[in-house]
């Protein structure tokens, strides 16, 4: 795995599972809060966000050689570049941002491809059940059933706030589920898999709850 380190300060996510934290419904002891939640200062843009790195780095990209891929059980395979994304229109959507360590960024203004029109592109097979979603720092995976994916707001956003995403907040694509907590939206995302059944992402198989539905 290759990529830009972030510094000492990222979340890990093997520390945190060795300590028990279930960051869903109970979230994270008050007394650690401090820690996992402190931000990168030099690389948080002062939007309101949070910064996690699982590994520790952030993945590198070229805009030149870049692609989004849509595979798995489909009849027609997508490599999408960042140009022939730029020529699309791209769907606005707008939601509160939620992450169950406690903090929240409200209205936040997403671009993107929506999920469904990718889905529909690629001709997804009739036994699939759900979409992998593969980030690539190589490590963090998250999986949709297929109603949830088609969902409309479920898009693979490229801008935030009217301007393209920064590297910590995914550059250049990640995954937006605005009704559901921020962990389901892979950073760095550079493959969507149509599979057969539903697979356990990476907080999921940490103690994270698999339903990630925000609710008021």
């Amino acid at each position: 795995m290759s990529g830009k380190p972030v510094g000492r300060r990222f979340f890990m996510a093997g520390t945190a599972a060795s300590l028990g934290l279930v960051a869903f419904g109970g979230g994270v002891p008050a007394a650690l809060r401090s820690w996992v939640e402190s931000p990168l200062g030099d690389l948080t843009p002062g939007d309101g966000f949070h910064f996690y790195s699982v590994t520790g780095s952030i993945p590198q990209w070229s805009p030149g050689t870049w692609r989004l891929v849509v595979d798995g059980l489909v009849d027609r395979p997508l490599a999408l570049s960042r140009d022939e994304v730029a020529a699309t229109r791209l769907a606005g959507v707008t939601a509160d941002f939620h992450c169950v360590t406690g903090w929240s960024v409200s209205s936040v203004r997403w671009a993107g491809l929506p999920v469904r029109g990718l889905l529909d592109q690629a001709g997804v097979q009739a036994r699939a059940a759900a979409v992998r979603f593969e980030s690539a720092d190589g490590v963090y995976v998250d999986y949709l059933d297929l109603q949830t994916a088609r969902t409309e707001g479920v898009i693979v956003a490229f801008n935030m706030n009217g301007r393209p995403l920064t590297a910590e907040r995914g550059a250049p694509a990640r995954l937006v589920v605005p009704f559901f907590y921020g962990y389901k939206g892979v950073k760095w995302l550079r493959r969507l898999t149509a599979v057969a059944e539903t697979g356990t992402g990476y907080w999921e198989a940490r103690g994270y709850a698999a339903d990630a539905r925000i609710r008021h």
